[in-house]
């Protein structure tokens, strides 16, 4: 859903029964025995799914904060947990990792007049299924949820939003720097600490977005973040942002004051993403994207009836919140900037790239999947169990039958034929879509003769680097035969050709400051990969 709007409706779920069937046929079993080999000897690691099953670590605690619903009045100690979703009987010991971000309009599940707002609702956990399925590591988590939505008041709606979203940012840094901790020392879930993606779905898709565009504090201080007036339970002081500092710490989480931000997260870690996607999601201005972001990809509903496709406002109860930018402006710009450099232009001619190019105006949107519902919808991907929300609702939670109605109606009110079915085939184009992105922008390319676990051995030090650099590929079967060096507009700056090496250095001293992508060569594919001169 949207990152706001209580009164924007929801979903509901049908469930399809699985059929077991027997297989009496002795020939039959051995020819489906046959494919089933066949398909998995041409399937792909990290574009296609190569395993069967998966297992999950659940409630993994990484990080505490306050919190509160509400207001700053309310404050409690809040416990971050995620949950690792691995594919089963994998043997590779570096994965990159996904990071996907649940929706529920900032604001706890049920309450929100929604049926979803946790990692575990059901497509957020398939999508990690699928993710690791594929063969990655993915991890689904909490964040600190609390605005409020409900104020007649602009000045409370849109800056007790921005502090909510602001500590949702905190904490996804404070589990990144987490899980990229736990993979530098014990590797508890075979993570890379250099490949992390993240990703989430509306309320979760705006956190990814403002999480890889938010650089600097001064981005916050434009006009429609100022306060127009003092307010002591929310902290705002008038003429100045409403996510203060001084009070909330920073946007990775450290300073601040102590009674209202806890800096002690895995503090020194660094929280750098290689990709970010969003389902739905909107950022909160367009100046906010600039030359040298990560590669994203967004998926959009055309007539969304909770977040702008293009720019325009978002409303709570019928009230203005704020205005916003979503998938549409935000891919454009990224193309411009030529972020997406590493999947641009690579004349993709799948069914999934040619109907999004057909949605999305083709040349500089790539990156972009517009959805084209009959009728205004939000978020179609989505689905739950009805029979259970309604007992977390009633036995949990304390509702009434007739506070649990509304909040069912609401849910399905734009949505009326949500069903696992129709979540699980969005989700379907949504993953077809993304993985090549992903596949290609952080490198995991693997050619003919090569495994994937020699292509996670190329490694990449000191990244950022500002004197001697190297590239590392000696555990690979073959030697770094070349290495051509592109700025983000795809021009070749460097070329160093003939190596026979499986070391290579190289004097970071002689780039320009920026971010570029190396293409490495070897016998039988290519591995591309993102480096930062400073």
């Amino acid at each position: 859903m949207s990152f706001v709007f209580i009164n924007i409706y929801y979903r509901f779920v049908m469930f399809n029964q699985n059929q077991l069937f027997m297989k009496k046929n002795l020939r039959t079993v051995l020819f489906l025995m046959l494919m089933s080999v066949t398909l998995q000897l041409s399937a792909q690691r990290f574009l296609s799914e190569v395993f069967t099953s998966t297992t999950v670590t659940s409630n993994v605690t990484y990080g505490r904060n306050w919190s509160t619903l509400y207001s700053p009045v309310s404050l409690f100690m809040d416990t971050l947990k995620a949950d690792v979703y691995q594919p089963a009987g994998d043997t590779m010991v570096h994965r990159p990792t996904v990071f996907v971000l649940h929706p529920g309009s900032a604001f706890p599940a049920f309450y929100n007049y929604w049926c979803t707002g946790t990692k575990t609702d059901s497509a957020v956990a398939e999508m990690c299924r699928q993710f690791a399925r594929r063969g990655y590591t993915a991890i689904a988590l909490n964040y600190r949820l609390g605005w409020n939505p409900f104020s007649t008041d602009q000045d409370t709606r849109t800056g007790s939003l921005l502090e909510a979203l602001g500590r949702g940012v905190q904490d996804i840094k404070a589990c990144v720097r987490f899980f990229r901790n736990n993979a530098l020392t014990s590797n508890t879930y075979h993570i890379n600490p250099d490949m992390f993606i993240l990703g989430g779905l509306s309320t979760g898709g705006t956190l990814a977005l403002n999480y890889i565009t938010l650089q600097n504090y001064s981005q916050i201080q434009i006009f429609k973040y100022l306060s127009a007036n003092d307010n002591a339970t929310y902290h705002f002081h008038s003429g100045t942002t409403y996510f203060d500092s001084t009070y909330w710490g920073n946007f990775d989480g450290y300073n601040g004051d102590p009674n209202l931000n806890y800096s002690g997260n895995t503090p020194g870690v660094s929280n750098a993403v290689q990709f970010g996607f969003s389902l739905e999601g909107v950022l909160g201005d367009s100046s906010w994207l600039h030359n040298g972001d990560v590669p994203m990809v967004c998926f959009h509903n055309i007539p969304d009836v909770s977040t702008p496709y293009y720019c325009g406002a978002v409303y709570s109860l019928g009230q203005f919140v704020v205005n916003v930018c979503g998938g549409h402006m935000v891919i454009h710009n990224a193309d411009v900037f030529q972020n997406n450099f590493a999947f641009q232009n690579n004349n993709w001619t799948d069914i999934y790239t040619t109907t999004a190019n057909q949605r999305n105006g083709g040349s500089g949107h790539d990156g972009l999947y517009p959805f084209s519902t009959a009728s205004p919808q939000s978020a179609p991907w989505e689905w739950w169990d009805s029979t259970t929300a309604f007992q977390i609702m009633i036995n949990q939670l304390g509702f009434t039958m007739g506070h649990a109605d509304t909040v069912w109606y609401n849910s399905i009110a734009d949505n009326p034929d949500m069903s696992s079915a129709k979540g699980h085939a969005y989700l379907d184009t949504v993953m077809r879509y993304l993985n090549p992105r992903i596949y290609r922008a952080v490198g995991l390319n693997v050619g003919i003769g090569e495994t994937a676990q020699q292509a996670e051995s190329v490694s990449l030090y000191p990244n950022p680097a500002t004197d001697q650099f190297t590239v590392n590929a000696s555990t690979r079967s073959t030697p770094i035969r070349y290495i051509h060096v592109y700025d983000l507009t795809g021009r070749l700056v460097r070329s160093f050709d003939k190596i026979n090496k499986q070391l290579f250095m190289m004097n970071a001293r002689s780039f320009e400051s920026g971010i570029y992508m190396l293409k490495i060569g070897f016998e039988k594919d290519e591995v591309v990969r993102k480096v930062t001169f400073q």
